[in-house]
């Protein structure tokens, strides 16, 4: 869905390197698990994927470019802020709101 190329270009690592890969990959896992639960929505490739899925809901949604880019921002903080405390505060950025917000599914209609 996102390539490690990707992620390594947003975390402005060293694309022939492969030592983090595995770390990357359970980055990207989990941005995509969290975005996923912000948006109340399975995110897919493409119709494929989504046609290959017998669990997929019509709510269902082909990642667009604005999600792409949240899931990269989201991946990138948690690369650079491993721990749970931190010497500095982090605040919440109004950009990756702006880009979910026009996805989200409300399940109660509000």
């Amino acid at each position: 869905m996102i390539s490690l190329e990707s992620i390594k270009r947003q975390c402005r690592l060293e694309l022939d390197d492969s030592t983090e890969d595995a770390y990357l990959q359970e980055l990207l896992d989990d941005a995509i698990e969290a975005v996923e639960q912000r948006l109340n929505r399975k995110l897919y490739a493409d119709q494929n994927a989504i046609d290959a899925d017998p669990a997929a809901t019509a709510t269902a949604l082909i990642l667009p470019r604005s999600v792409r880019r949240a899931v990269l921002m989201l991946i990138s903080d948690l690369y650079e802020n491993r721990g749970a405390t931190s010497v500095l505060m982090l605040n919440n950025n109004p950009l990756f709101d702006q880009m979910l917000n026009p996805w989200r599914v409300y399940p109660n209609g509000y």
